[in-house]
């Protein structure tokens, strides 16, 4: 369930998600020149409607084992009420720059037992270098090899052009995108906003702390909230840097 993620990030590489990385010692992102940590989530409308593909695979998975005369299996795995699919993680000192996204699947074993099985891509943007992280599911670990970090400004000018209408939501200003490029798969999306411009993480991409956006092949409506957000508040260097890496 949701692999489509992990897949992308396995063909792509570390680093090719993270292409397009705003170079640290640059002021070319004013809105990121700046302190902040900020937490998002992206969780499913509908826990229900989430559940709908495992469960189907675990009731063939089911029937199968009946056929064999197995024992049946465990039930299927229920879901907390909080379940998030993905968590972001976003941290600026002003010269460096942390991207860590966790993603939460469910899976399912030879013998029909689901579980959520988690996994992890991180990238660091420091001193003009990039550098990747990323754990699979089952515990394999990747690191990349640093690599130059680059910006568009192009498309920091499409971004601009392209979030013009203005919220604020429990006191933190947003701009969203406009009425005409919403609909379809992005239902509704907002990033944060500062005097400065969008508010960017180190790849150069606006932080979005709010989206309402559909999976086509899941018929699924997905969630993006924010979990905390703190803009201008000191960071530490030293937690600009990659989980368990040395």
């Amino acid at each position: 369930m949701f692999m489509m993620l992990e897949r992308a990030a396995r063909c792509v590489g570390v680093l090719g998600i993270f292409a397009a990385l705003a170079a640290c010692d640059r002021q070319t992102v004013d809105a990121t020149a700046q302190p902040y940590e900020i937490v998002t989530q992206m969780r499913p409308e509908s826990l229900e409607a989430y559940m709908q593909t495992p469960r189907r695979a675990y009731d063939v998975c089911a029937r199968v084992r009946a056929m064999q005369h197995l024992p049946p299996p465990p039930p299927l795995i229920p879901l907390p009420a909080d379940f998030a699919m993905k968590r972001s993680t976003y941290l600026s000192s002003a010269s460096g720059y942390l991207i860590r996204h966790e993603e939460f699947n469910v899976v399912m074993e030879d013998d029909c037992k689901t579980r959520i099985a988690s996994s992890m891509t991180e990238a660091v943007m420091r001193g003009g270098q990039v550098y990747g992280h990323r754990r699979e599911p089952g515990g394999r670990t990747e690191v990349s090899e640093p690599a130059p970090s680059g910006w568009d400004p192009a498309k920091a000018a499409t971004d601009e052009a392209s979030y013009t209408e203005k919220r604020t939501v429990d006191g933190v200003g947003m701009r969203c995108l406009s009425a005409p490029l919403r609909g379809g798969i992005t239902l509704d999306k907002c990033a944060g906003n500062t005097n400065a411009g969008l508010l960017r993480d180190g790849a150069g991409d606006p932080i979005d702390l709010h989206a309402r956006e559909m999976v086509p092949v899941l018929n699924l409506v997905v969630l993006t909230e924010r979990v905390s957000v703190q803009i201008g508040k000191p960071v530490s260097p030293e937690r600009i840097a990659l989980s368990g890496v040395k």
